[in-house]
């Protein structure tokens, strides 16, 4: 059993969904092609069901579709699709993560999945946690993503392309990946060459960083819930008892009552307002929540 293989059975095994229905996310790309192949090697085929999602981004995108439907065809796999009928005009990759996130679930549902996996991996890793040091961001988003739904998430791209091409795989290029005017394909095509220059093993060192900054998000987490677990119940307290926090406390504080993951430029803008001992019916919006103070109390 070759390596990648190997780590998909010990995935599936320590998650205990050897006896499960599982959802397979394809985009006809190598990587998730080296997926559906590992997955196809361990489970039965009734026990997988695939969804491809349409992006609509590019005009021959409807073949990416029917390779992957072929594919399941091929294998005897349920297949479902969707496509987009509008592009976001801001936020574009965002967006396209909530359609896809959404609209797999519904598929999930129908097919009574117990997870849905994606074929997201150490290289994609480094990329995500590169471009948010760009947009500014705490221990948190600087750890792994999910991996209890990415068996490859410790894995560099190369493994998986190695693979394809020693199975003798198929698959389709996406040319948008080339496409620099996205932020992340910036970071791809441009950053991680120059950086690999310094550090040859980049994703083993990235893997092993995130790990650190989980371990660390998990110590912050313990030590705010010790300090203020009654505070964050009654989503007030005191100005004087948050100023008294370390930093590192308060930056955790204010990541905890935001709704959204805020920018270390608006954790910042915050912070300074709230140094200022601010006086009665001040207020001010974090990550969509609506932060005030009122005698000498920070609410929200």
């Amino acid at each position: 059993m070759s390596n990648v293989a190997s780590i998909f059975s010990q995935f599936l095994k320590s998650s205990n969904l050897e006896n499960t229905k599982l959802l397979l996310m394809v985009s006809g790309g190598v990587d998730s092609v080296v997926l559906l192949d590992v997955a196809l090697k361990a489970l039965s085929s009734d026990q997988l069901a695939v969804f491809h999602l349409d992006h609509n981004a590019r005009l021959n995108s409807g073949k990416d579709l029917n390779f992957v439907q072929n594919l399941c065809s091929k294998n005897n796999i349920k297949f479902y699709s969707e496509k987009l009928d509008t592009q976001p005009l801001i936020n574009v990759e965002a967006s396209w993560r909530e359609e896809r996130k959404r609209l797999s679930q519904k598929a999930a549902d129908d097919f009574g999945a117990t997870k849905i996996l994606t074929a997201h991996h150490a290289t994609d890793l480094t990329e995500t946690m590169i471009f948010r040091l760009t947009k500014g961001a705490g221990p948190n988003g600087l750890s792994p993503f999910d991996i209890s739904t990415k068996p490859f998430w410790n894995m560099a791209k190369q493994t998986l392309l190695k693979y394809a091409q020693e199975h003798q795989l198929e698959w389709q290029e996406d040319a948008t990946n080339l496409n620099t005017k996205f932020e992340r394909n910036l970071i791809r095509a441009e950053v991680l060459p120059a950086l690999r220059k310094i550090t040859p093993n980049l994703e083993t060192v990235f893997v092993r960083e995130s790990e650190t900054f989980a371990q660390l998000q998990d110590f912050l987490s313990q030590q705010l819930n010790f300090s203020c677990q009654t505070e964050l119940k009654q989503k007030s307290i005191t100005l004087k008892k948050f100023l008294d926090l370390h930093p590192a406390l308060q930056h955790e504080f204010l990541r905890a009552v935001a709704l959204k993951t805020p920018s270390q430029a608006e954790l910042e803008d915050c912070l300074k307002w709230l140094h200022n001992e601010p006086q009665g019916n001040s207020v001010k919006k974090l990550g969509g929540t609506l932060l005030g103070v009122k005698t000498n109390h920070l609410y929200w």
